[in-house]
C-alpha cells in the first residue's frame, strides 16, 4: 500500500512555483521500530565498493513479494503504461537486478544495462544466459504479467516474457555516475533512462547526490522519461553485516533533485511505500517519474 504525490504548479516554493503534497506512510511507526529514528547502523559503512556481494544483496532484498517489492512491480507495470512503444531504455546502475525491465520488454525496442561494478555485470549475464547459477526473477515476472494481463498468469506466458526480455537487452557496460558523460564512448541520449537505487546508495554527501543525479538524467532525451527508485530517510543501508552509505532524503528533496537535473516540475510524480521490515536502515522507498526538458 502506498500514498501518490505530484508536483503542481501552485505554491511551495515562490521562485519555481509549485506545490509538493507529502506522502502519508503506512505502518511507518513499526517500519523503524527497533531501531533508533533515524534507521542508522551500529556497524561502520563500507568504503570499498568490491565488498558489495550480488548474490547477497538479491537475496536479501529480492527473495519475497512483500510490501516494497509489490509496490516496485506496480510501479514499473503502471508507469511504462505511459511511454510509447519502441522506445529505446537504459537502466543505469541497474546492479545484479533485472526486474525494473520485466514491464518494459513488451514496450520498447531496445534495452542497454550499465553499472559500475563488473561483479553486478556478471550476476546479470548468468540471467540472460539462463545460467543455473541465476538468480530467479519468476515471482517478479509472474506479478507483473498478473497485473499487465488482469488474470493469473502461466507457465507459458512467463517464458515467453523471459525470453522477450532476453532479447530486448542487446548491451552490457560499466557506468560511472561521477563522470560527464557518466557512460563510455560518444554521447547518447535515450527515450527512458530507469535509475533504482543508485545515486543516493552510491554516497553519503548531498552535493554529490545532486551531481550523480544530473548526469544520469542527461542520459535523457529532450522530452524523454525518467524513471527513479530511491531510499528515503536512509543514512545506510546493509548487504549481508556490510553497512554501505545512502543520503537522507525525501520527497521534497527528490522533487528538487528532478528538477535541477532538468525535469519539468508539472511532470513530477512520486509514490511512497514504507519499509516492509524492522531490520532495514530507512524509513521507505520513494519510486518516481518526471519528463525530461
Amino acid at each position: 500500500m502506498y500514498k501518490e504525490w505530484n508536483v503542481n504548479t501552485d505554491s511551495l516554493s515562490s521562485t519555481l512555483g509549485f506545490t509538493v503534497t507529502p506522502a502519508m506512510w503506512v505502518n511507518s511507526s513499526s517500519a523503524i521500530k527497533g531501531r533508533d529514528t533515524h534507521g542508522t547502523s551500529p556497524l561502520p559503512r563500507v568504503q570499498d565498493w568490491r565488498e558489495f556481494n550480488p548474490k547477497t544483496y538479491l537475496h536479501e532484498y529480492y527473495s519475497d513479494l512483500a510490501m516494497e517489492n509489490s509496490a516496485l512491480v506496480r510501479f514499473f507495470v503502471d508507469t511504462y503504461k505511459t511511454i510509447p512503444n519502441a522506445s529505446s531504455l537504459l537502466d543505469f546502475g541497474g546492479g545484479p537486478t533485472i526486474y525494473p525491465l520485466i514491464g518494459a520488454a513488451h514496450k520498447v525496442k531496445e534495452i542497454h544495462f550499465c553499472d559500475y561494478l563488473e561483479t553486478n555485470l556478471a550476476e546479470v549475464r548468468l540471467w540472460l544466459e539462463e545460467k543455473k547459477l541465476a538468480f530467479n526473477w519468476q515471482p517478479f515476472v509472474s506479478a507483473t504479467l498478473t497485473l499487465e494481463l488482469g488474470r493469473p498468469c502461466t507457465p507459458g506466458d512467463i517464458a515467453a516474457r523471459e525470453k522477450q526480455l532476453r532479447k530486448r537487452i542487446t548491451w552490457l557496460g560499466r557506468c560511472d555516475a561521477r563522470l560527464t558523460p557518466p557512460l563510455p564512448g560518444p554521447a547518447r541520449n535515450y527515450d527512458v533512462v530507469v535509475s533504482n537505487f543508485c545515486a543516493e546508495s552510491a554516497t553519503d554527501d548531498r552535493q554529490q547526490w545532486r551531481t550523480f543525479m544530473f548526469n544520469i538524467a542527461s542520459l535523457v532525451r529532450p522530452g524523454g522519461k525518467f524513471i527513479i527508485s530511491a531510499l528515503k530517510g536512509a543514512h545506510s543501508y546493509s548487504v549481508g553485516r556490510k553497512i554501505f552509505p545512502a543520503v537522507n532524503l525525501n520527497e521534497t528533496d527528490l522533487a528538487w533533485g528532478l528538477i535541477t537535473a532538468g525535469c519539468k516540475p508539472e511532470s513530477i510524480n512520486i509514490r511512497s511505500v514504507s519499509a516492509d521490515r524492522p531490520s532495514r536502515f530507512y524509513q521507505g522507498l520513494m519510486l518516481a517519474s518526471a519528463e525530461k526538458s
